[in-house]
Parts: structure tokens; C-alpha cells; sequence
């Protein structure tokens, strides 16, 4: 009866995550097209996809929060019982995750098929705010420093560090918006992944700005990361937290789960996981924006099921309260008042 009792508590509690569904944001007529496509391709069987165990701690112990994702595709959540990392499994293979990346994932993302001024405006803006994250944290930013961005996309972020005069290298796989940085605003962009790349520096500062929820193998990367990094090193890493949906999502998880993220952190996920590749927290909060160097400071392992599951839970029952926020609030304002501010 016990058992029972959790099951259907268990429904209840994520019923309208399961099964397939409509979009949860809007989505303009290209998006449509890319949802589409990545859909049939998954029915079709041309996007194969493969189970994986619990991303941190290896394990299969692991209870079901989600079936589909924003856009209303095929995909499986899962929230670890014995560390609390949610992560995606089943999820694409690596083959498959490529050919989604090269074919539908910017589109389908940002709504738009090609790298252009739009795009790189809006990644400077994110250098700019993550600029002042880093010289609110205390980072001296005063002398030139060796930056390295994984995942810098048209190298808007990087662009930001450039004015300042600092000297900035980026890695994609996407070529296209590679060539569009490095031709149109003269940066160094490459198209690597970090354990291929060749630099004659050791970074001062490594950033990973929405790219480690990404990586189908966080620990492995962060391994590789740790082996590029000096003693004075920072490495600023940013993803969507999970325990932040009541902030930025709309108090609505299903605007926040996205086919192409691997894992879902929180800063405490994240951080167990840096642990273990031998870095400590110097800064962070629950957005997450967090900021790691080389330590003996070994992170807790506390079991975040519970408290991941009950936040969820909650965030979900609170629902309804959205537009009574002082986020909603300010959002409608601002809205508002554009047309009037210009």
C-alpha cells in the first residue's frame, strides 16, 4: 500500500509533465519547421537515443519528473535518488546530438537560421553582465588578462572582455557562427573542442556560459578543464539552475526543460561535481552564475533529491502565483513602458 500510495503521489505530483504535449512557449514559424523536423526524426528512428546512469554518481537509482521538453518534444528527465542530479535519459547519442546541433539546434533555440548582428548584440549584453558578476565577486579586472570562452557561439561575450583589454580566444563547433565573429569583429574563434585545442598561454579566466548543461560528460570535461587551468586561475561557469524556475522561468518548469541540456544543475549539483575535479566554490548563487578555482575545499556531498523534488514540487503547486510577483510585476512594467521610453 506504501508503495502504492508513493506512485501515485509521485503522478501527481509531475502529472503534467508526462506523456506528449503542445509547445510550452511560443514559437515563430521557423521554430515550428526545426520542431517539426527534430520530431520526425526521432519517430523515424535517424536521432537514435541511449540510457545513461546518474551523470554524477553513476547511478540507476532514479525516479521519472519529465517526458517532454518546451517545445514539445520527446524527451526524459530523471532525478537521481542517490545524489539528487537531474539529468536527461534516455537522451540522443553523441552522433545524434551532432547532427541536431549542425541542423536544428540554433534555429530551433534562437529562431533565426543564420549568425548575425542581432544575435552578437545580445551575447555582448550577457558579457557585460557577466563582466560586472565577476567585478562584483571581487575578480580583479584591472590588468589585461588571458581569457578562454568553451562554447562562445559568435564571440559576443568575448567581445565585451576585448573592449576592456583583455586578450580572449573562443572554442564552438558551430562554424558558422565562428566565421561570423572571427570575420566580422576580428576575433579569435576556433572551431575545437577544448582537449583538441593548442594555445601557448595558461588562461587567467575560463568561461562556460550556458555550455556545461550541454556536455553529455560534465566530468570528463571538468577534468579536462582542471588540466588547463593554473594556480590563479577562475573558471566562471553558468547555467540554468534548476531551483531558480520560480525566478526566470516563469515559475514554470516546463518553459525551462530544453531537449539539448544533459543535466540539470544546481549550484550544489555543480559544485559536487567541480569538486571532484579537484576546484572549490569562490562565488555563486542558485541562477546559477559560479565561480570556481583550484582548492583542497572538497564540496559536501549532501543528497539533493529531496530537497530538489520538494522545490519542484512546490514551484508547481505556487504556479498560479506568477503574475502576482514582484519579478512579474516588474516585467509587465517594463513592457509598458517601452513603447514610451523607446
Amino acid at each position: 500500500m506504501m508503495a502504492k500510495a508513493i506512485i501515485l503521489l509521485t503522478m501527481h505530483a509531475f502529472r503534467r509533465m508526462m506523456g506528449q504535449g503542445e509547445p510550452s512557449i511560443s514559437l515563430n514559424l521557423l521554430q515550428e519547421q526545426k520542431r517539426k523536423e527534430v520530431a520526425e526524426k526521432v519517430a523515424s528512428g535517424v536521432y537514435q537515443f541511449e540510457e545513461v546512469g546518474c551523470l554524477n554518481c553513476g547511478s540507476e537509482n532514479s525516479e521519472l519528473i519529465a517526458e517532454r521538453d518546451r517545445y514539445g518534444l520527446q524527451y526524459s528527465v530523471k532525478l537521481c535518488k542517490d545524489c539528487g542530479l537531474a539529468y536527461t535519459s534516455p537522451r540522443m547519442t553523441g552522433e545524434a546530438y551532432g547532427q541536431f546541433y549542425d541542423d536544428e539546434y540554433r534555429p530551433l533555440y534562437v529562431g533565426s537560421e543564420r549568425a548575425g548582428d542581432a544575435f552578437f548584440q545580445e551575447q555582448k549584453k550577457q558579457g557585460q553582465r557577466i563582466y560586472q558578476y565577476l567585478r562584483s565577486k571581487g575578480v580583479d579586472l584591472s590588468q589585461s588578462l588571458n581569457v578562454l570562452e568553451v562554447g562562445c557561439g559568435a564571440g559576443g561575450i568575448l567581445a565585451t572582455f576585448k573592449e576592456q583589454g583583455h586578450c580572449v580566444v573562443g572554442i564552438d563547433l558551430g562554424s558558422e557562427y565562428v566565421q561570423y565573429g572571427s570575420q566580422t569583429h576580428g576575433l579569435d574563434l576556433r572551431v575545437a573542442y577544448l582537449k583538441d585545442l593548442s594555445i601557448d598561454f595558461v588562461p587567467d579566466l575560463i568561461i562556460y556560459s550556458h555550455v556545461m548543461e550541454h556536455i553529455l560528460d560534465p566530468l570528463a570535461e571538468m577534468a579536462e578543464i582542471q588540466r588547463r587551468c593554473g594556480e590563479n586561475t577562475l573558471v566562471y561557469i553558468e547555467v540554468p539552475g534548476l531551483k531558480n524556475i520560480h525566478k526566470a522561468y516563469q515559475m514554470d518548469v516546463m518553459k525551462y526543460y530544453q531537449n539539448a541540456h544533459s543535466a540539470h544543475f544546481t549550484l550544489g549539483s555543480l559544485s559536487v561535481m567541480m569538486s571532484k575535479c579537484g576546484f572549490a566554490l569562490s562565488a555563486g548563487d542558485e541562477y546559477v552564475h559560479a565561480i570556481y578555482k583550484l582548492g583542497n575545499e572538497v564540496s559536501s556531498a549532501k543528497n539533493e533529491y529531496d530537497t530538489t523534488r520538494q522545490y519542484l514540487i512546490t514551484t508547481e503547486n505556487k504556479r498560479w502565483q506568477y503574475p502576482f510577483t514582484t519579478v512579474a510585476i516588474k516585467q509587465f512594467l517594463k513592457r509598458l513602458l517601452k513603447p514610451v521610453l523607446g
